[in-house]
């Protein structure tokens, strides 16, 4: 009983349509951010574009494979950066590795086999979960796929010509595979341990390709010298967990092969990244059909198809059987395709000696990839989201934010707190701003991102807007900024945490306050401006930037303590790349005591009417003497050094302003 090719190929698309569905259906919420690892990839994407092109990449811990760096920054050049974008060339990849594992067991079993696989594939939580992961374990199916598949067709071959041509086909696709992931190993097991089969099993065979055989090999070779060089040098470099810190690793060997396979049928992926904890791989029918597949291949060991099938589960549960932890469905990708292969097996050969008529067979081994696909969409898009696991290690905060901020049409101003990261100790550590520009797709949308440890952004003097603590930094925040947003309330978006999004309106407020600087606070010319007279605000400066006014916590103080200022500034045009603020204590017009020199502000981000205050810490030294002292500040620009110089007029008369002075008591 045979399903006729027309048939078939209707039914391959609509199985294919229904893997897309689950593989895009909410990809940029589901899972609600990027892993960590997906980060990482994501940063050694962009580092391509600027030549950055390695074999294997030495920065991430353990290395990273380039092929699917290569491939995940080709497609964002061409596409544009995003949560969504960086996830897409995974969904092709699933899907071009689901056709190839169609006609992989078209071939080894049969065209109804094909179609129970390919279903079970299209809407099982395990593979649609990696078709949806920016990593490089994506491409492990469809490695493992296409090199069995060149491999079958090489074999089975006919003339000499053709198998050349598979075989020259099949030592590519080893040759890739091996630049995939860590696990590619495992192919070059199988292929090894598959050929000693046909030595002692099929030696006539064998004997007809060997010359292709070693030509293949030979290829595959050549394509990865660099590969062996790199891991020559550095051995251990993509080792997950080295075996030489794993105790009795080499006894353990055969529990850990026993769970990883229990794991597709019983326990599954404790991993919430890769799964519901606990959720197996398998539905429990899938399960059982496995198991009768199993024996079914085992029972027909004979025959050079089966026997591949049952060496590519044993060899490709060494790398993950390798790991202290196990299961591990990342480092069980290679054996991904015959998880499903064995039940589409089983059941083939079921539906065959029952006899059935097509149309209850097909109806049967339908009923099977339905009951999956709805065991999936619930437990994929309604529990995985749930878990508080899951959600911390997709930072689903960050994740959600950047959907928000994509999706929202409030025309409001957006400001952003982003919070400087030490690099020293973690290359790929991001700030807010970095980190959202790998989530978002609304490049457009105007931001203006601001170090709310330091400093505080008030967009279009006030005007109605939206300041974003990601992460509760709003609690981050100077006293004398929080006493400015006391009035603000929370703005509720569904799934984001309280004291995030908050709502500001203080254009009144903020000018009441500014207006009255003109008349309480001393500001005068540096005694090289021809001063000391008063100076009038706002001030002007050069670069489209007004002094608008400042406060001092405490004029009086002793030594050791420190000087607290908040200086006040506007832009009234565009602003600069980049500025600093200098904030000096002086002895005389010449001599610094004390001085804190920073600014966390993002000044390109910046509009007209744009506010922006600082907040400077000056620690006085033990040793200072009493008396009084002359507060200083001023803005430069970090590259040059050069100061922006103050206007009175049209003239260019002093580049600092004389605040009040800071009296230090005995």
């Amino acid at each position: 009983m045979q399903i006729r090719r027309r048939l078939y190929l209707a039914l391959i698309v609509l199985l294919l349509l229904a893997a897309a569905f689950f593989r895009l259906c909410r990809l940029t919420t589901i899972p609600p951010g990027l892993l960590q690892e997906e980060l990482v990839n994501a940063q050694l994407a962009d580092s391509v574009r600027y030549g950055n092109i390695a074999v294997i990449y030495d920065e991430a811990s353990p290395g990273r494979e380039g092929l699917y760096t290569l491939l995940l920054s080709a497609t964002t050049a061409l596409t544009g950066r995003g949560l969504m974008l960086w996830r897409l060339p995974s969904v092709w990849l699933s899907l071009l590795g689901l056709s190839v594992t169609a006609s992989l067991v078209k071939r080894l079993i049969g065209r109804r086999a094909a179609l129970i696989a390919v279903g079970l594939m299209a809407v099982g939580f395990w593979p649609v979960w990696m078709g949806r992961a920016a990593l490089q374990v994506t491409l492990m199916p469809l490695m493992s796929a296409l090199v069995a598949y060149t491999l079958t067709r090489a074999f089975s071959a006919e003339d000499w010509l053709e198998g050349g041509l598979w075989f020259t086909l099949g030592g590519l696709a080893l040759g890739f595979a091996l630049y995939a992931h860590v696990t590619a190993w495992a192919i070059l097991l199988l292929i090894g341990v598959f050929l000693l089969y046909l030595r002692l099993a099929h030696r006539e065979a064998l004997r007809r390709h060997r010359g292709n055989i070693v030509y293949a090999l030979a290829l595959a070779l050549v394509m990865t010298l660099p590969l062996w060089v790199v891991l020559v040098q550095h051995p251990g470099l993509r080792a997950p967990v080295p075996l030489s810190e794993q105790m009795g690793w080499l006894a353990d060997l055969p529990r850990r092969v026993g769970i990883s396979l229990a794991g597709l049928a019983l326990r599954g992926d404790m991993l919430p990244d890769h799964n519901i904890p606990g959720r197996p791989a398998l539905d429990p029918v899938s399960a059982v059909l496995f198991v009768m597949g199993l024996g079914i291949a085992a029972a027909n060991w004979r025959r050079p198809n089966r026997m591949l099938l049952l060496l590519w589960l044993v060899c490709g549960l060494v790398p993950a059987a390798l790991l202290p932890r196990v299961p591990d469905f990342e480092y069980m990708a290679l054996v991904m395709p015959i998880a499903f292969i064995f039940p589409a097996l089983a059941l083939d050969t079921l539906l065959e000696r029952l006899r059935l008529r097509r149309d209850v067979a097909i109806l049967a081994a339908a009923a099977l990839v339905l009951g999956n696909g709805i065991w999936s969409y619930r437990d994929l898009f309604i529990r995985w989201p749930r878990l508080g696991d899951m959600r911390l290690n997709y930072q689903a905060d960050v994740g959600l934010l950047a959907h928000y901020l994509d999706t929202s049409r409030d025309p409001s101003s957006v400001v952003i707190c982003t919070m400087p990261v030490d690099r020293s100790e973690d290359v790929f550590a991001l700030p807010n701003d970095v980190l959202l520009g790998y989530f978002m797709h609304r490049t457009t949308l105007p931001i203006r991102f601001f170090d709310c440890s330091q400093s505080l952004v008030i967009a279009e003097g006030g005007a109605s807007q939206r300041i974003i603590f990601p992460r509760g930094h709003y609690y981050d925040l100077p006293g004398p900024f929080l006493a400015w947003l006391q009035g603000s309330r929370d703005e509720p978006v569904p799934g984001i945490r309280p004291d995030i999004i908050r709502r500001v309106e203080i254009e009144d407020e903020l000018a009441d306050h500014v207006g009255a600087f003109i008349t309480t606070v001393v500001v005068s010319w540096p005694p090289e401006s021809g001063g000391p007279e008063a100076l009038p605000l706002p001030a002007r400066l050069s670069d489209s930037v007004a002094f608008l006014g400042y406060e001092v916590r405490d004029a009086s103080i002793r030594r050791g303590d420190w000087v607290e200022v908040v200086t006040y500034w506007r832009m009234d045009g565009l602003p600069p790349h980049e500025l600093r603020l200098f904030a000096h204590l002086l002895g005389d017009p010449t001599v610094v005591i004390a001085q804190d020199d920073r600014l966390g502000v993002q000044m390109d981000t910046l509009r007209p009417r744009d506010v922006f205050l600082q907040y400077n810490m000056i620690q006085t030294r033990a040793g200072t003497l009493p008396g009084d002292y002359t507060l200083s500040v001023g803005l430069y620009v970090p590259a040059t050094g050069r100061r922006l110089p103050i206007y009175d007029g049209d003239e260019a008369r002093a580049n600092r302003f004389y605040l009040q002075p800071i009296t230090i008591e005995p």
